[in-house]
């Protein structure tokens, strides 16, 4: 085999390989990225024993959660309450100290 015909087989394999990814690329789509928080228990640790929780506590996990998750959600991440999920592997669960 000429040189030639390396390069023209190697050129080939580029241009397909190249239009492979492009299609994959544009037909398959990608799986959504879910981070979970359970606000509820967040709100019930932050909350010291046999002291009700009040507005302001809730406010305040309001912003703690919203500061923690804004980088997520800039990345693409869907952030859902675990009191919405039927089901997910512990390492969708973001704990936010």
């Amino acid at each position: 085999m000429s040189l030639n015909n390396y390069l023209f087989t190697a050129a080939i394999s580029l241009v397909f390989g190249i239009a492979g990814g492009v299609a994959a690329n544009y037909y398959l789509p990608v799986p959504a990225q879910i981070a979970i928080i359970d606000t509820a228990e967040m709100l019930k640790l932050a909350v010291p024993k046999g002291r009700p929780a009040t507005e302001a506590d809730a406010n305040l996990l309001a912003d703690k959660v919203k500061n923690a998750t804004q980088e997520l959600v800039k990345q693409g991440v869907v952030i859902i309450d675990a009191q919405a999920v039927l089901g997910a592997p512990e390492e969708a669960y973001v704990h936010i100290d």
